[in-house]
């Protein structure tokens, strides 16, 4: 394999820490001279976020671990990319997620996207405040509803973002990704981004046009062309079968399962064949002991 595209959340890390052996195989690989690139389904910080969180790990300051803005790719960038294709500059997006996936929107591709952590502490009281006898902006106006994790989600973002989808059937729905949930630590599990998608469907009585992301055969194919790299010698590395391996499938890649992360090796096992992993492993310290 010349190329390893990591996951991030469950693979290099959980919300208790850093996974034990995970700096030192990222070291081993890129003193190798193979390119390492992270793909996270993770919408909630930027990519300057992301470099700076990971430059700041003890783990991968001990090792050397070099990290770039480019080498990383978000779930929230893949959104904007879907806003962008979709002509939507200049146009007023709705965020039910954290700012990271806002400034995102912003900056990159110049959407107004407003919501997110400006509606954290916002309540049901709120709710008929602002949105009796009319929202503002008003939903004719709203040109998306993008969602995505949010560790302040609420009642009020709820309604808002469902009743955007519901008074305007132009509006579009959009997910950032389909991950039901994360690790926390441990054995204990919080909910992630499809689990908040759900509340607001089942509120709107709709569902997203497109969900952003991993398992994304499109995304995939546009990391490897972008890169010139061949699929044949890149490998996916991840913890979830149904995203990272499945992301992995889709283009033809080589693909690690690593159980440090939210899905147990029988969930693994039990997944579908077209995810099913070429390899597994307790972690990616066992990727150091290869080279």
């Amino acid at each position: 394999m010349s190329a390893f595209i990591f996951d991030m959340d469950g693979v290099l890390y959980t919300f208790a820490g850093g996974i034990d052996g995970a700096a030192k195989a990222l070291s081993a690989l890129q003193g190798a001279g193979k390119t390492v690139l992270f793909m996270t389904n993770n919408p909630t910080k930027t990519q300057e976020d992301v470099v700076s969180s990971l430059s700041t790990r003890k783990s991968f300051k001990a090792n050397s671990v070099m990290f770039a803005p480019d080498e990383i790719m978000t779930a929230a960038v893949a959104a904007a990319d879907y806003l962008a294709s979709k002509g939507l500059k200049g146009a007023k997006v709705y965020v039910a997620g954290m700012a990271g996936l806002a400034n995102t929107l912003r900056e990159k591709y110049g959407v107004i996207a407003f919501g997110a952590n400006d509606d954290d502490a916002k309540t049901k009281e709120d709710c008929v405040k602002d949105f009796l006898p009319r929202m503002d902006p008003p939903p004719e106006d709203v040109a998306a509803v993008v969602v995505g994790e949010d560790f302040r989600f609420n009642y009020y973002k709820v309604t808002r973002a469902a009743n955007y989808l519901r008074q305007n059937p132009k509006c579009l729905f959009v997910s950032t990704n389909p991950d039901p949930r994360a690790l926390l630590g441990g054995n204990i599990v919080v909910p992630a981004t499809s689990a908040i998608v759900a509340a607001i469907a089942e509120t709107a009585g709709r569902w997203p046009i497109m969900t952003c992301g991993k398992p994304s055969a499109v995304l995939a194919q546009q990391m490897l062309q972008s890169r010139g790299l061949d699929p044949r010698t890149t490998c996916m590395v991840g913890d979830r079968t149904d995203t990272d391996i499945a992301f992995g499938r889709n283009v033809g890649m080589q693909t690690v399962w690593v159980e440090s992360g939210s899905m147990s090796e029988v969930e693994a096992r039990r997944s579908d064949k077209a995810c099913q992993p070429h390899f597994m492993a307790p972690s990616i310290a066992t990727l150091a002991q290869l080279l």
